[in-house]
Formats: structure tokens, sequence, C-alpha cells
């Protein structure tokens, strides 16, 4: 290794190899991301006549505005499950950066400005 750079072609084709799974994966992840719904679920309680309701909102950025939709009770826990895969699928998409990060100085590649988390 000199000057963080690999000179052996082989160390640095793997690793090349893995730069380009990394790639891969978060253009996967992205066409998943698209499937699941963005947001979370917000309780918002209104008052009327003396009484407190509660409903439930799901509720997602489109740019600068916050937008909201309401949630029937029956597709609660449907919704919940969706949002916890897609939290899942970020996560993973966050530690591929990093490595994709981490992988580009050493096979001189630019860095990678994009990031797919925020899809």
């Amino acid at each position: 290794m000199r000057n963080g750079k690999f000179e052996d072609e082989g160390i640095k084709g793997m690793l090349r190899d893995e730069f380009n799974r990394c790639h891969e994966l978060i253009e996967q992840i992205k066409q998943v991301l698209s499937a699941y719904p963005k947001g979370c679920l917000v309780v918002k309680r209104i008052k009327v006549r003396g009484r407190v309701y509660e409903y439930l909102h799901l509720q997602w950025r489109e740019g600068d505005k916050v937008v909201s939709r309401h949630v029937n009770v029956k597709e609660v826990p449907d919704l919940k499950k969706q949002l916890e895969q897609r939290e899942a699928y970020r996560n993973n998409c966050v530690v591929l950066e990093k490595r994709l990060k981490y992988l580009a100085p050493l096979i001189g590649e630019k860095k990678s400005s994009r990031k797919c988390c925020h899809v």
C-alpha cells in the first residue's frame, strides 16, 4: 500500500468488484424503497363538544411541505410493518454508502456524492 492506494492489481480488482457490487445494491434498494410508504405515523387529537378524538395520520415531506394522510385503523398493523421494513432498507443503504466512501479512495474513484437514503 502506497499513499493510501493499492498497487497490487489483484487486490485492487477485488476492491473494485466490491465497489461495483455496493453500487448495484444501492440501486436495488432505491427501487425497493420506492414501493414502500414514506413518513411516520402521527396521532392527531381533535376536541369536539368536550370529547377528545384521536386519529392516526401518515405524515411525510414533499419538498418543503409536510403532507398528512388519514389512516384507517385496519391499515395500521400493515403500515407499521411497511414503515419498519423501509427503515431497515434505509439503514442498509447507509451502511453501503459508508462502504463506498471508504472504498472509493482506495481504488482511485471519485467519491460518490449521491445519497440514496433520502429516497
